[in-house]
């Protein structure tokens, strides 16, 4: 794919009453009194130094540096258009979750200590007024919807690797869609960085346990680009979920697979202007 310039960056929540102990105090945006957020380039000599100071105010204080992060990678254009896979990522997060609004699941094979396999039975069913107005959204719980205008480009353009399920407000349809994978399951490979957090990659914590011994999690939160197994028929379809899932069982929450997708549904919903998505390069191994 040639040279990569990509440009990873950390968004990160700093605690304000001490954020001069590594900032200025022009850098960053200031929300509220308490938080400052700041954005880091992983070359940024300063970005291995946040663990060090969070660790001292955490043993000296009880408190901590940061409250929160975010990966974002910039790539060129160039690299974007020759990734033959790409992770897509759902902007979009919602509440109420389809369990809920009364959607069923059946938990007789789900997975003692991840919660992984619980079975979806019946249509998901959600309130209406609680849908974003985007082309694809996710519940807390990862029930993911899309638009009627979704579905229909995927079908127009004849893309393969998911089907539609009519989504229910109470007993009424309305215009959104669940997608259920149809196609092969893509294996993770070991250069997927995954952990609490990007400086902090513990499998547990506080007894729960992220890197399920059963295979089905790889850990709390995915900090790298996806790497997965490559297979022969990948250019037989358009969309795929991962094997492994991300995540823990937390309330509602569950463990989710991650999303891949071709260059050429990539670049429909670029072309089309769909709303909800951002992508990043996949690597093949």
């Amino acid at each position: 794919m040639g040279k990569i310039i990509m440009k990873e960056i950390l968004e990160i929540r700093i605690n304000y009453e001490f954020a001069t102990l590594l900032f200025n105090k022009e850098e960053g945006k200031n929300i509220g009194t308490s938080v400052k957020v700041i954005e880091l380039l992983k070359e940024d000599p300063r970005y291995n130094k946040v663990p060090i100071i969070d660790q001292e105010i955490r043993s000296k204080y009880d408190r901590a540096f940061f409250f929160g992060w975010n990966i974002k990678r910039k790539y060129s254009t160039k690299e974007l258009d020759a990734s033959i896979l790409l992770q897509l990522k759902i902007k979009t997060t919602f509440e109420p979750s389809g369990e809920d609004c009364g959607t069923l699941y059946d938990e007789t094979e789900t997975c003692k200590i991840c919660g992984v396999n619980r079975k979806q039975i019946g249509p998901l069913l959600l309130s209406k007024k609680s849908i974003p107005k985007k082309d694809i959204a996710r519940t807390i719980a990862g029930e993911i919807v899309v638009s009627n205008k979704f579905k229909n480009l995927f079908e127009k353009n004849n893309l393969k690797g998911m089907e539609f399920k009519q989504v229910y407000s109470k007993e009424t349809p309305i215009n959104f869609f669940q997608i259920i994978p149809t196609s092969p399951e893509l294996q993770i490979t070991q250069n997927t960085i995954t952990g609490i957090d990007p400086f902090d990659l513990s499998e547990t914590s506080d007894g729960e346990i992220y890197k399920c011994p059963n295979g089905h999690t790889l850990g709390l939160n995915l900090i790298s680009e996806i790497y997965v197994k490559k297979i022969a028929y990948l250019n037989n379809f358009d969309f795929f979920q991962t094997e492994q899932k991300i995540g823990v069982k937390r309330g509602l929450l569950r463990p989710e697979p991650l999303y891949l997708c071709s260059k050429k549904m990539r670049e429909i919903i670029v072309g089309d202007n769909l709303k909800g998505f951002d992508f990043e390069v996949t690597h093949l191994e």
